[in-house]
């Protein structure tokens, strides 16, 4: 197993948690549509509600365990909270409210997308938050931290941190901000998909998201690799959004019965890269080359 575990070097813990995080992106809408409109479509309030609270339980699990086990309870938390309680909460409202989908783009946006647009106001103020935040890791925050010449005061240290709760709520923020950011590029009355910041954004996208990778790309430790990649791999599939958008390429992850087999692999490659987050060692275990000397 020691010798298994050595193959975790650079740049290893960051494909795998480029994978799980980008995979994921797609697989979360597959599950949505699925609960939608063939699991549950008679009950499908009620399940979301129970699945909250299934990923709430995993973020309360995780706030004592080890770093590794923290990082992916927290995501994987975090990443059910969002998909339940969040947007299923903007699909009953939609319904409730009668609002239908509307024609932005060369696809449809769906009514929950549309009410979702009224989320900003609470996205922003509750963002202050994490702003202020002295003990906030976001390397974002810290940047305007530093060149607005902002002070929120010193650190607590790490190991009075809550990194479950921490990841949790970083993945629920980064997905609400993107999809807030892109319907605001896709709606007609305030941008419009083809307004040239949304073009724009798909190339700030692109280029953010290659800075980010090529920093990620030399992490040694699976839990650090995870956090980072979130944000990543979350912003990376914005450019995959605004292609779909455009016509560009087809949303497979929402037509299960077409694409069976892609949507199947897929699964397969985000649980095999998941065991092997599990499997990865806390610590970075060095390998030992023989010097140059010792081979002659």
């Amino acid at each position: 197993m020691s010798e298994f575990k050595k193959l975790y070097q650079a740049p290893l813990p960051a494909i795998i948690a480029l994978l799980i995080v980008y995979v994921w992106q797609g697989l979360g809408h597959t599950v949505m549509y699925l609960m939608e409109h063939k699991w549950f479509p008679n009950s499908v309030t009620t399940v979301a509600i129970f699945g909250g609270f299934v990923g709430a339980a995993m973020v309360w699990i995780g706030r004592n365990k080890s770093e590794n086990a923290a990082t992916l309870l927290g995501f994987c938390g975090g990443s059910l909270i969002w998909l339940t309680w969040i947007e299923f909460n903007f699909v009953y409202t939609a319904d409730q409210l009668g609002v239908q989908e509307a024609m932005w783009g060369a696809k449809p946006t769906l009514p929950e997308y549309r009410v979702m647009l009224s989320s900003i106001g609470v996205l922003m103020a509750s963002l202050m938050y994490f702003f202020y935040n002295k003990d906030t890791r976001c390397n974002l925050f810290m940047w305007l931290h530093r060149n607005l010449h902002l002070n929120p005061g010193e650190r607590s240290s790490v190991q009075q941190r809550n990194i479950c709760a921490i990841v949790a709520l970083e993945t629920i923020y980064v997905t609400w901000f993107c999809y807030i950011w892109l319907l605001l590029c896709y709606n007609p009355e305030i941008l419009g998909t083809d307004h040239w910041f949304t073009f724009a954004s798909m190339v700030f996208f692109a280029i953010w998201a290659a800075y980010l990778i090529q920093r990620l790309w030399w992490f040694q430790r699976m839990a650090p690799a995870l956090r980072y990649a979130i944000p990543t791999a979350i912003i990376a599939y914005n450019i995959n959004e605004i292609l779909e958008k455009w016509g560009k390429m087809d949303e497979i992850w929402v037509q299960p019965q077409k694409y069976a087999m892609e949507i199947s692999l897929a699964l397969v490659a985000l649980v095999v890269v998941v065991v092997l987050a599990i499997l990865s060692p806390a610590r970075r275990i060095a390998v030992n080359k023989p010097s140059p000397d010792a081979q002659t």
